[in-house]
């Protein structure tokens, strides 16, 4: 949606002069977000920046005379003015627009406003997932510089508390430093947030700062060359091929309960693929027995050669057959999850709401079946290429297999799985050794 421009009178009793004249601002509005400007720079009357209320009346009229057609035509230039350089920005942000209207940046030396036309962006682009990610990250960042709770019962809400966000205690990229880093680090740790949220919040602020200097032009030290952002510690859990086995054959009589597990199970079997990816699935995806897709992750980077190729198993075809939607047409979604009139925003949130499902059944069948370990949707992928990796699949077919950018990307990802293949061998040899009758 492309942003509006027009010009706005401030008739609020609050807002007026001493002489009880309105202040004329212009109004830009994206979606539902609205900012307004002084036209100080712009207006070649001064005289024209406040005006009565009578004169408001005869501005707005359908015939404007006289000085009155005068100010009229230049509220006009100027909203014409600001609609050419909206027309020109690809995907809008109020910082591009204030650069290139007023000839200068104003809002990104704040980290707040910096963050919230950063989301703005990125709800524009439609990647919302990432943009969630870094309003977690703005909530954060502002209770911790205010040291206080903001009360709110969602985190998603930018758009609405736009005000809330940027008033109070201000916070400048200047005042980043490796001491406020460690504090926020410590912040986070008291409140017990896990090392992977503390991470990526602070690898947000990290692309925010990076764009601040590199491309806003912000003045102040990076901090990060003497501060690096933490990273999740631990093993990522994967199931043996016992326990993925228990879960995919356990018997139910809940329609539900069998298709989030089969969806799972879907997961698993066609190389990890990631939830998004399957609610996105079509028919015209399916080519002589396979699955060709680009995975959503890398999207607006593909190519032909960056599709992946599943095969589809017996099983993953009788999940569809189960499943899928019976009205089949060449671009129909396969799984009946997501609907064609939805936009990006309600594909994301209902995407949202699979993985919420799916790790809630997935965990409850888990534990019925007497396996301990915290089970998510998310294990589907780790699985699986643990199981391919300890069944003597090379690292190249897995690394193709799961569309990582390179074999030393996937070496990364299977080192974390190493241990405990290491381990389960050691006490094999050791049971060998130990356990023999002595000659």
């Amino acid at each position: 949606m492309q942003a509006t421009a027009r010009i706005y009178f401030q008739r609020a009793p609050a807002k007026r002069t001493k002489n009880d004249l309105c202040p004329v601002k212009l109004c830009i509005t994206h979606n539902r977000i609205r900012k307004y400007y002084s036209i100080n720079e712009v207006i070649k009357n001064a005289d024209w920046l406040f005006l009565s209320k009578e004169d408001i009346e005869k501005v707005n009229g359908d015939s404007p005379r006289g000085k009155y057609r005068n100010i009229a035509f230049e509220y006009k230039r100027i909203v014409d003015d600001a609609e050419g350089v909206i027309k020109n920005i690809n995907t809008f942000s109020f910082n591009q627009f204030e650069e290139r209207f007023f000839h200068k940046s104003t809002s990104w030396d704040n980290v707040f406003m910096a963050m919230i036309d950063f989301i703005h962006d990125l709800k524009a682009e439609e990647r919302f997932g990432y943009a969630a990610s870094f309003e977690s990250t703005l909530r954060a960042t502002k209770e911790f510089h205010e040291g206080r709770s903001l009360g709110f019962t969602s985190r998603q809400k930018v758009e609405t508390r736009y005000e809330k966000y940027i008033a109070g205690k201000p916070l400048n990229f200047v005042d980043i430093t490796p001491k406020w880093l460690k504090k926020f680090e410590l912040h986070l740790q008291k409140q017990g947030k896990s090392k992977s949220t503390l991470g990526i919040y602070v690898r947000n602020i990290r692309v925010l700062f990076n764009l601040a200097l590199k491309v806003h032009e912000v003045r102040a030290e990076y901090p990060f060359t003497k501060y690096k952002p933490k990273g999740a510690e631990g093993r990522k859990l994967a199931l043996t091929a016992l326990q993925i086995s228990m879960i995919a054959n356990y018997k139910t009589e809940y329609p539900q309960e069998q298709f989030y597990r089969d969806i799972f199970m879907f997961s698993f079997l066609a190389n990890g693929m990631n939830l998004s990816d399957i609610a996105r699935l079509r028919y015209s995806d399916i080519v002589d027995g396979e699955i060709c897709f680009v995975r959503e992750k890398t999207k607006g980077e593909e190519s032909d050669e960056d599709k992946l190729h599943v095969t589809i198993t017996k099983n993953m075809q009788s999940i569809i057959d189960k499943h899928g939607n019976k009205t089949v047409g060449y671009d129909s979604f396969i799984f009946p999850i997501l609907k064609p009139d939805f936009n990006e925003q309600k594909k994301y949130s209902e995407i949202k709401q699979l993985v919420k499902q799916v790790n809630k059944y997935v965990s409850r069948i888990a534990l019925v079946v007497g396996i301990t370990e915290r089970v998510s949707s998310y294990v589907a992928r780790h699985s699986w290429a643990t199981i391919a990796k300890n069944s003597g699949t090379s690292t190249e077919y897995i690394s193709e297999s799961l569309g990582h950018s390179s074999i030393i990307v996937t070496k990364r990802y299977l080192k974390s799985f190493e241990k405990s293949t290491r381990e389960e061998h050691s006490a094999k040899i050791e049971n060998v050794i130990y356990n023999q009758n002595a000659l």
